[in-house]
C-alpha cells in the first residue's frame, strides 16, 4: 500500500505537467497559398498610341491638342472571384507616369490563388490618407502628385496644348484633379468568359489601355471639354468632377489577360 501511494505521489506531477502542456498547445492552420499577378497600363489616345509632345491628335469636335505630361494616382485594387467573393489589395497606391516606362506595370503579390473575373480601382487617393502622414512609394510627398499647399494629392494631371486654347494661356492646356469629390472607382469588365489565373509559379497579366482623349468627350455633350472656354481645370473649377465623370466612364479597358 505504500509503494502505491509512493508510485502515486510521484507520477502526479508529471500528469499535471503533460495535461497543462497540452491545454497550452493551439493548432496552427497553415496559410493560404498566394501568388502574384500584374496589370500592364498602355496609354493611348482614341486608337493611337501616346506620343508625348510629338504628335497632334483630334477629337471628335474637330479640336486638336497634344500632351506633354500624363500622370495618373491609382488605388484600392479590388478583385472579384468565379464564386462571387472578393480580395481587396491591402495598402496599393500606385502612379502611372506616361514619361516613365517602369510604371507602366503594377506587379501586386500575395493575392490568394484563384480564378477571378473582375477588377475595379479607384482613380485617385482615398480621404484616410489623402492628408495622411508622408507615405513611400506612391504617396511620397516629394512626389510631383503631392500638393504640399493644400496638404492632398492630385488624383490625375495632362498637360498639353491646343490651337483652340487661347494665345493669352500661350495655347497650353492644364488639367489638374482633385479633391474627395474626384474620386471615381472604375471596374473595367473581362471578356466574357475569360478569367485572371492566379496560381503558383506563373504571374498573369491583365493588359489595360488608358484612354487620354476620355478626359475630353463624353457620351453626354455637356460634359465634353471645349478647349476654347475649357483650357485649365484646377482645384477650384466645377469642370474638374465633370472630367471625373470622363474618365470613370471611358479611360480604362481590358483589352485581354495573359494567362502566362
Amino acid at each position: 500500500m505504500k509503494s502505491s501511494t509512493l508510485t502515486h505521489l510521484l507520477l502526479a506531477p508529471l500528469l499535471a505537467a503533460t495535461v497543462l502542456g497540452s491545454c497550452g498547445k493551439k493548432t496552427v492552420e497553415p496559410e493560404a497559398p498566394t501568388s502574384s499577378f500584374a496589370i500592364q497600363l498602355e496609354p493611348v489616345v482614341g486608337t493611337a498610341d501616346l506620343e508625348l509632345n510629338t504628335k497632334t491628335y483630334t477629337k471628335a469636335d474637330g479640336q486638336a491638342f497634344t500632351v506633354s505630361k500624363f500622370l495618373v494616382m491609382l488605388s484600392n485594387v479590388k478583385l472579384t472571384k468565379v464564386d462571387g467573393s472578393t480580395y481587396a489589395v491591402p495598402d496599393g497606391y500606385y502612379l502611372f507616369d506616361a514619361n516613365d516606362p517602369k510604371s507602366y506595370q503594377i506587379l501586386i503579390d500575395k493575392v490568394p490563388v484563384g480564378d477571378y473575373t473582375g477588377i475595379s480601382f479607384a482613380v485617385g487617393v482615398d480621404d484616410a490618407h489623402n492628408n495622411a502622414t508622408a507615405k513611400g512609394g506612391a504617396l511620397v510627398h516629394t512626389s510631383e502628385m503631392y500638393w504640399e499647399w493644400g496638404g492632398e494629392y492630385v488624383f490625375l494631371t495632362m498637360t498639353g496644348t491646343s490651337p483652340q486654347a487661347p494665345a493669352s494661356s500661350s495655347h497650353f492646356l492644364t488639367y489638374d484633379i482633385n479633391g474627395s469629390n474626384s474620386l471615381r472607382v472604375v471596374s473595367p469588365a473581362f471578356d466574357k468568359g475569360v478569367v485572371l489565373p492566379v496560381v503558383a509559379g506563373h504571374v498573369p497579366a491583365i493588359h489595360m489601355s488608358m484612354n487620354v482623349q476620355s478626359l475630353f468627350e463624353s457620351a453626354t455633350p455637356a460634359k465634353n471639354i471645349n478647349f476654347a472656354t475649357t483650357y485649365i481645370v484646377d482645384t477650384s473649377s466645377p469642370w474638374k468632377t465633370v472630367m471625373a465623370d470622363n474618365y470613370a466612364a471611358g479611360m480604362f479597358t481590358v483589352e485581354h489577360i495573359h494567362a502566362n
